[in-house]
């Protein structure tokens, strides 16, 4: 897998692409496609139409780099245009109209058993647990958690990527927090948290 790129490295990159490197944007569908994938199956649980739906938002990025328009963040953008393109594909498929889609569709959460990290099996079963709890929640707060704790995402990046505003989204993890609180021990909820800030969600890819 590739490193994912530090922020102001993508950005020199996305500059660098809007000039007319393609080599850049080749650089920065590397770097993130982990990271789509991941996001991508979250929201659609069929890996080769979510293989297809990123393939489809880096030609059309080569096809418009004449248009492309400046971004703070590469990789918050990324995410937004995904779900967007994803969202979309759903509607035609469905014969609906996407904004109806978006309040519909499902987010799921789920953690690989054999990462690296995972030492002791008493961690593996309160991820396991975990899991179980943000499933349990509905899927807007599932999402910002996947985005605010994996994605490392800003509060105003995650307001774009859903679609929100700010205070919604503020509003909407404290929702988030207080359910997780009633059902988990705060001290194991923080704790694992920090550790998914750290190392990112092993989520798995299927």
């Amino acid at each position: 897998m590739s490193r994912r790129l530090p922020s102001e490295e993508a950005k020199r990159l996305w500059q660098e692409y809007r000039a007319g490197d393609m080599y850049a944007l080749a650089r920065i569908m590397q770097s993130y496609y982990s990271d789509l994938f991941h996001w991508g199956m979250r929201l659609h649980a069929d890996r080769e139409f979510v293989k297809d739906c990123i393939q489809e938002v880096f030609l059309n990025l080569w096809k418009q780099q004449s248009s492309a328009q400046a971004v703070e963040n590469v990789r918050a953008y990324l995410l937004m245009v995904l779900k967007s393109r994803i969202l979309r594909e759903l509607s035609r498929q469905h014969m609906t109209n996407q904004s109806e889609l978006s309040d519909d569709y499902t987010f799921s959460v789920e953690f690989a058993a054999d990462v690296q990290w995972i030492e002791e099996e008493n961690e593996v079963y309160q991820i396991r647990k975990l899991e179980r709890v943000i499933n349990h929640l509905p899927e807007r707060q599932k999402e910002l958690i996947y985005l605010r704790f994996y994605q490392n995402l800003s509060f105003e990046q995650i307001a774009d990527v859903m679609n929100l505003g700010r205070q919604s989204v503020y509003n909407l993890l404290q929702k988030s927090l207080i359910s997780l609180r009633k059902n988990w021990p705060v001290n194991n909820i923080v704790f694992l948290l920090i550790q998914f800030t750290v190392y990112g969600f092993p989520f798995t890819d299927a």
